[in-house]
């Protein structure tokens, strides 16, 4: 079974990649593309946080300074 941290892990990963794809395509209507600005913002912030989230998960974050 795959670890929990690993599966958020990809999620967070494919959410970035998706929200950057969002962000830098062009094309339609005004309205159009201001919605896929904000998908792809929305869907960049959650990959990001997810991602930092699994990696404080799998303890590979650095620990702070004593």
């Amino acid at each position: 079974m795959i670890p929990a941290h690993l599966v958020m892990l990809g999620v967070g990963v494919a959410a970035f990649a998706l929200g950057l794809v969002l962000l830098v395509r062009r094309g339609g209507s005004e309205q159009a593309v201001y919605a896929r600005r904000i998908a792809g913002m929305m869907l960049a912030a959650l990959g990001m946080f997810l991602t930092i989230f699994a990696t404080g998960l799998s303890g590979a974050a650095v620990e702070p300074a004593r």
